[in-house]
């Protein structure tokens, strides 16, 4: 029985996912205070730009972000995880160890993935503080005197599911057609090993 040329090897997958855990892990050295106080400041600018009162800052070290004015007012500690960074470190690891692909689209697929995850981001922010900040329905219908963490996983959870999804197939589909085809065949590797094993 012969293999196909075009499918991975089993060290294929594996140098891919080494590559992977290895360019996240590093990622998480990349220091991100200069980032929290910019998010900050970027979604305090977009409240007051839609005419909501809001102000940001640094407080201890660590940035800040308030809405006030609504039918309660909020305060928010914004953390690493706020600003999406861990989600640029997956791009840099999904995208870097890719076989094949051009460097130049490879880099444009970074590009892309770093715009998509920031406005995904302030997206994600602004329905979280907002929603905290004022009485919407039907969420009120289910929240009372909700607070940020009453919102926070849920938004959150579905924000990383569906932006992680929407990351991958735009990029695979307009930029580097190769990283979704590894990342289908990335199972093929390991399973040839276990049919060598089995042989």
């Amino acid at each position: 029985m012969t293999s196909n040329p075009d499918e991975p090897s089993f060290k294929d997958s594996a140098l891919y996912v080494l590559m992977f855990v290895a360019i996240t892990w590093g990622f998480q050295l990349v220091p991100s205070a200069w980032f929290e106080g910019f998010t900050a400041q970027t979604m305090s600018q977009l409240f007051c730009a839609l005419g909501l009162s809001s102000g940001h800052g640094v407080e201890s070290g660590k940035a800040y972000l308030t809405l006030l004015g609504g039918v309660r007012d909020v305060y928010v500690t914004i953390v690493r995880e706020c600003t999406g960074i861990h989600v640029w470190g997956l791009l840099l690891a999904l995208v870097l160890p890719v076989r094949g692909g051009s460097w130049i689209r490879k880099a444009v697929s970074l590009v892309y993935g770093a715009i998509l995850i920031f406005v995904l981001n302030v997206s994600r922010i602004f329905v979280t503080v907002y929603l905290t900040a004022y009485d919407v329905p039907p969420f009120t219908w289910f929240f009372a005197n909700p607070t940020v963490e009453t919102y926070h996983y849920h938004v959150s959870f579905v924000y990383g599911v569906i932006g992680v999804a929407i990351l991958i197939l735009t990029i695979s589909r307009w930029f580097l057609p190769e990283l979704g085809d590894t990342l289908i065949s990335l199972p093929t590797g390991f399973k040839a090993l276990f049919d060598r094993n089995k042989s």
